[in-house]
């Protein structure tokens, strides 16, 4: 099942949240830090569906300190092309970034043993822009956690038409 599916599938598992959330969210008359979000957690069964304020989804998903460096980014592309292992091998061999990877790399281990899901700060923003669009466009801001290695992060938007709003 592709990401689409997957999340086709969360959204029909979630309506009756997602039919609350949009009938809140259209009566917000403009939007601001304080326009409800919704965050599904569905890495591990049964799913977890949450809301948030935008403003206050580092509560839910915290902002890594690490993602956004270029060392840690460089070594998720290389996850994708080599695999895990082969992947972390490379950057810590590498002559000229190893050893500040290596410090790097136990930076985000420590932040990944701490549970809670991460993401960038850069992601983070992004969502932030993502649900003024949304928002705009009368469509509810949703962020999904879907099984991955680690997870896969997908944020998108859906009408709250469709559920109600109006």
């Amino acid at each position: 099942m592709d990401k689409a599916e997957r999340v086709q599938q969360l959204c029909s598992e979630h309506s009756q949240e997602l039919k609350g959330l949009a009938l809140d969210v259209c009566s917000h008359g403009r939007w601001d830090m304080n326009l409800p979000v919704a965050v599904i957690d569905a890495r591990k069964t049964p799913h977890r569906f949450h809301i948030s304020a935008v403003g206050t989804i580092g509560n839910i998903l915290r902002v890594s300190t690490t993602a956004d460096n270029p060392l840690m980014q460089q070594l998720f592309e290389l996850y994708e092309q080599q695999g895990s292992d082969a992947a972390l091998e490379h950057m810590l061999n590498d002559e000229q970034n190893g050893d500040e990877f290596a410090q790097l790399f136990e930076t985000y281990k420590e932040e990944r043993r701490l549970g809670s899901p991460l993401w960038s700060a850069s992601d983070a923003a992004g969502f932030v822009v993502k649900s003024k669009e949304a928002f705009d466009d009368q469509e509810l801001a949703i962020v999904a956690l879907l099984p991955g290695n680690p997870y896969d992060l997908v944020s998108f938007g859906i009408p709250w038409a469709f559920y109600g709003g109006r």
